[in-house]
């Protein structure tokens, strides 16, 4: 129904099919509109202008052109059509084969490819012409032997980009088939630009058969073809110029349709937000594009009155049929109520946050610091976009104002989407710094890259995003926002991916850019710590409206709202390190730890059922080694997995190097990988899940999949799995379920998600294969801390009631200590401590480093002294 609302909504695709539609339709009754017959000929009647008898005049043999017209179009679309079915599917299949598999055999396609094109096309084409026959037989024979090669081209290239994306690696972790990710996967994600192609193709076809009929080589006489007709005419062009100007027009009317059918469907297959419809307000359209500052104002102020979000789709609905849409405004609406129970308002806070019946309001001077918690959904992200005026499609402001002095600049929440894949890092920097108007973008890049911690700044500038981490794409989106000299910066989760250290270091960027250059901040994040350690002043929201906010002390050792003392209360505790001197932490707030209690919390270490096995490991890594190109990225790890295991260290450490290579992501150059079972036991939750979910199949679909795929196992170890292929909608429902997630998520796509919600849907998707071996890389990095909870708690019941091994990576250390019994601290691509005390009693100064920097909350936060 997506799509068919895109369709519709799409003036190119209704013009194009409506144009197209009318000219077959002439093609298909041209026996009954013709008023004579294409070869009937009159000499005596012969060049006679257009005239109500003869609406397109005569040519030279008395024949009226009208007809013929008519006629040549059923024949050449006919001929067109069919040629371009076989290029069409020999070239699609040929592209995706070749871009999938690679290696020896894109080689060798690609050389065949290679020499199709080599040769002149219209060359070509005629001597096949020549060599099968002239007529319909031969252009389709023709087209079927060259025309293919558009499309492998391009479909190849397409293919090759999304093979290596977290989606497609997901797919073949999952144990599907590669024809199955061919078919199901890849082949639905390219055929958007085959179906312009198709369309391309085509009106090409159509042009050769009228370019072949014009050499006589094409449909033969007495046929009538566009193409014979214009070389007929051409004798008469100066004296009865119609003879070749209209059967001429028709050819361009029909490439034009055939252009706009294609760009239309193109436009409709792709999966993005609804676009907007008539019916929204002016002040919606008003908030796309980047917002110009206000003048009024100094530099660094920001004011946010009465914001109201909502879908577009409701806004532009009749009233009539808005009960059959939500209602509830994503961000502000009717939110007075549930402010005011329990919760202290922003009013009296000085414009910390507000929440009332006219939207969500706050205000900030010049070099001031709010920040933004709660849950996955709350419209944090939201209400940033809305400030910098970058709101979705799909999403409109239908009230509110907001206005801010100075440049703003915005740290997106996924690094790899906010950077462009084709692009070297450096020039997309330099690129930002170009538009920012600096005089010497060069070195404003090599001082951006340094501001943000990044060793080796001239390599970084080279690589592409994908060679990169995860936290050194962080950094550079980071430095990408400062690009610009924001009078105000909005950071939406900008240390989510980095590493304490880093994070830390992140943090204090922060806090001397706001010192020094009176920085305005915005800080959204789900780790309450941080927003302590960067903020003076709160806001915790949920479902779009401020519950509370305040001043940052006061909100978080004296919550008033019980959805703020819950949120506190989820928090995982850290415990301080033997020895480990009092920190005042990053940015100067951290303080004393969160009690060292944790009696009742089944996460612990130690704790019933999570304690590790004294038997066989279950999975065994010795002396691993991993190469990247000529780089050695990992040097000889050792460590085994009997109950869970956490994988600590800095960004670039070889965290997740380690584990794709253990899932069989990555070849292994030395050294061996041990476990029990199929490698399907073995599943991996991706650090980034917008890129490791298809962004063309629901969230029921890529469940479902992931179930089918685990039955047919089943059914293959003969433990009698078949039986539940009739309750697969249930067990969807019950995968989503158990990550805290309402069934109705299943018709949703990955877009229409928050990055909290993607996450959890990559954990259910891990857990539908039912593993014995759990691999989470950064599996809770984008969920808030209420949520993160949950899952720590599932995925130590697994532990207990599955006997499901783990192995965690993590930058939050808090995370490791909740879930893991055994530590390995990398850095470099070597590990230089393990233990099950290492969190504890560390002995490496590097562990000690990475404990020092660990951000918690201020005494007496969380801590149930309310």
């Amino acid at each position: 129904m997506n799509g068919v609302r895109r369709a519709l909504g799409s003036p190119t695709l209704v013009a194009g099919a409506l144009l197209l539609a009318a000219i077959a339709l002439v093609a298909v009754f041209a026996p009954a509109l013709a008023p004579y017959s294409p070869t009937a000929q009159d000499l005596s009647a012969g060049l006679l202008p257009p005239s109500a008898a003869h609406p397109f005049g005569t040519d030279q043999l008395g024949r009226d052109v009208f007809s013929r017209v008519l006629f040549a179009a059923r024949t050449d679309l006919g001929i067109a059509a069919l040629a371009a079915v076989a290029p069409f599917i020999v070239g699609v299949t040929l592209g995706l084969v070749s871009g999938y598999f690679g290696r020896t055999t894109d080689w060798v396609i690609s050389r065949v490819t290679d020499t199709v094109i080599a040769f002149p096309f219209y060359v070509l084409v005629i001597a096949i012409v020549f060599a099968v026959g002239a007529g319909a037989p031969g252009i389709v024979a023709a087209f079927a032997l060259v025309g293919w090669v558009g499309y492998a081209r391009v479909i190849r290239a397409l293919t090759a980009s999304m093979r290596d994306l977290g989606w497609v690696r997901a797919a073949r972790g999952a144990g599907l088939s590669h024809t199955r990710i061919l078919v199901k996967h890849l082949l639905p994600n390219v055929l958007p630009q085959a179906i312009v192609l198709l369309a391309t193709e085509i009106v090409l076809i159509m042009v050769a058969i009228v370019t072949l009929g014009f050499l006589g080589l094409g449909i033969q006489p007495p046929t009538p073809d566009w193409g014979t007709m214009i070389a007929d005419g051409q004798a008469f062009v100066t004296s009865h110029w119609w003879l070749s100007a209209l059967p001429g027009l028709a050819v361009v009317v029909t490439g034009i349709a055939l252009s706009l059918l294609g760009d239309g469907i193109g436009d409709a297959l792709r999966v993005t937000s609804d676009r907007p419809r008539r019916g929204i307000s002016r002040v919606s359209r008003a908030s796309r594009g980047p917002r110009p500052a206000d003048p009024a104002l100094k530099p660094g102020a920001l004011t946010v009155h009465g914001l109201t979000l909502e879908l577009a789709a409701v806004v532009a609905s009749r009233p009539a049929d808005r009960h059959q849409l939500p209602t509830r405004a994503l961000v502000g609406g009717d939110g007075g109520a549930e402010a005011g129970a329990g919760g202290r308002a922003g009013a009296g806070d000085g414009g910390a946050g507000e929440a009332g019946a006219g939207g969500i309001s706050f205000e900030l001077a010049p070099g001031e610091a709010l920040g933004i918690v709660g849950e996955s959904g709350s419209g944090k992200s939201l209400t940033l976009r809305a400030i910098a005026g970058l709101l979705p499609n799909g999403v409109a402001q239908t009230a509110g104002e907001i206005a801010f002095g100075g440049a703003i600049g915005m740290v997106f929440q996924d690094p790899l989407s906010a950077l462009d894949p084709l692009t070297r890092v450096g020039t997309q920097l330099r690129e930002a710094c170009v538009a920012a108007g600096e005089p010497d973008a060069a070195a404003r890049v090599r001082e951006l890259l340094t501001e943000v911690r990044l060793d080796e700044p001239e390599r970084i500038a080279r690589a592409y995003p994908h060679e990169l981490s995860g936290g050194q794409r962080q950094r550079i989106v980071i430095a990408m926002a400062l690009a610009g000299r924001p009078a105000v910066l909005l950071a939406d989760e900008p240390t989510t991916a980095l590493d304490a250290t880093v994070q830390r270091e992140v943090l204090a960027l922060l806090a001397t850019l706001r010192r020094e250059r009176g920085l305005t901040l915005v800080f959204v994040s789900h780790d309450v710590a941080v927003v302590a350690a960067m903020c003076e002043r709160i806001a915790v929201m949920r479902g779009g409206r401020i519950v509370e906010a305040g001043a940052t002390a006061a909100v978080l050792t004296a919550p008033d709202h019980p959805y703020t003392r819950e949120l506190l209360a989820a928090i995982p505790r850290f415990p301080r390190a033997a020895g480990q001197a009092e920190d005042a932490g990053a940015a100067g707030r951290q303080a004393a730890d969160a009690p060292a209690d944790r009696d009742g919390d089944d996460t612990a270490p130690g704790s019933p059922g999570v304690t590790a096995s004294a038997g066989a490991p279950r999975l065994a890594v010795r002396d691993l080694r991993v190469h990247y190109g000529r780089r050695e990225a990992v040097h000889g790890v050792s460590f085994e997995v009997r109950g869970a295991l956490g994988l600590i260290g800095e960004s670039g450490s070889g965290k997740t190097t380690i584990v794709r290579a253990i899932a069989g992501e990555l070849p292994i150059a030395g050294g061996t990988v041990s476990f029990a079972g199929e490698r399907t036991g073995i599943q991996l939750i991706p650090q980034d899940p917008t890129s490791s979910l298809n962004p063309r199949r629901t969230v029921g679909a890529t469940l479902a999949e992931a179930l089918r795929a685990h039955d047919r196992r089943a059914r293959g170890a003969g433990d009698g799995a078949g039986g539940r292929r009739s309750s697969r909608g249930d067990r969807v429902a019950a995968s989503l379920a158990e990550v805290g997630l309402m069934p109705e998520l299943a018709r949703r796509y990955p877009h229409e998600l928050s990055g909290g919600q993607r996450q959890r849907i990559a954990i259910a998707r891990a857990l539908a294969a039912e593993p014995t071996v759990l691999i989470a890389d950064e599996a809770t990095s984008a969920l808030d801390v209420s949520v993160q909870a949950a899952i720590l708690s599932l995925l130590a019941r697994l532990r207990r009631e599955r006997g499901l091994a783990l192995l965690v990576i993590s930058h939050d250390l808090a995370v490791v200590n909740a879930l893991c019994d055994d530590v390995v601290v990398l850095r470099g691509g070597e590990a230089v401590e393990q233990g099950p005390r290492t969190l504890v009693e560390p002995r490496d100064p590097y562990t000690r480093e990475l404990l020092d920097a660990v951000v918690q909350l201020p005494v007496g936060s969380g801590d149930g002294s309310f």
